[in-house]
């Protein structure tokens, strides 16, 4: 499932999709050779709120086909993810956007269909529940509260969360890049169904 938007314009991109090579590149962050502007025109469903002209506008794809940079695209309108930019069926730059890329992962249940919404400066801070005892395929172990141990591998997106079995909207602390020296980051997670 694809969601972003931005303060340039009021579209907002929200679709999931059935096509076997774009949920590969959402699971393992690699898209290798094969990505073609098919991948991602054909075979998506819009969401809530779904206002965009992409997917169905794509005409190109990039070559190397990971979900940064600019996996798909028309003349003017990207999904474009980088460390300067990001752009939402636009081609104007700048960092005014927010992506959110879920995927559910075998053996695991649903994840929400609605749009994420956005943090609020007063939303609560959640205390999310210890992770379920059934077999996941996440290889991480999850704090039984948002400020995670010295010791802990911290999940690296909400989706994680949610599919350990925090299903409580509220504040997280993701590792974006898990091991990599990277901060951790607070951030807003929408688990609401």
């Amino acid at each position: 499932r694809f969601y972003c938007s931005t303060s340039r314009h009021s579209r907002v991109m929200h679709f999931k999709t059935s096509n076997q090579y774009v949920r590969s590149v959402a699971v393992s962050g690699n898209g290798g050779s094969g990505n073609t502007a098919t991948n991602w025109n054909t075979g998506w469903t819009a969401l809530s709120q779904h206002s965009s002209f992409l997917p169905a506008d794509a005409m190109h794809a990039s070559s190397y086909g990971a979900l940064y940079g600019n996996p798909f695209y028309s003349n003017n309108r990207h999904w474009y993810i980088s460390r300067y930019t990001a752009d939402c069926d636009d081609a104007a730059g700048g960092l005014s956007s927010q992506h959110h890329i879920w995927v559910r992962l075998p053996g695991t249940t649903r994840a929400p269909t609605s749009a994420p919404t956005p943090p609020s400066p007063t939303s609560p801070t959640s205390s999310p529940t210890a992770a379920p005892t059934s077999p996941t395929t996440v290889p991480t172990t999850v704090p039984t509260s948002p400020t995670v141990s010295p010791t802990a591998v911290t999940p690296m997106t909400c989706s994680e969360f949610y599919y350990l079995g925090h299903t409580t909207s509220g504040v997280y602390t993701i590792s974006p890049k898990n091991g990599s020296g990277l901060p951790d980051r607070r951030v807003y997670c929408d688990m609401e169904e």
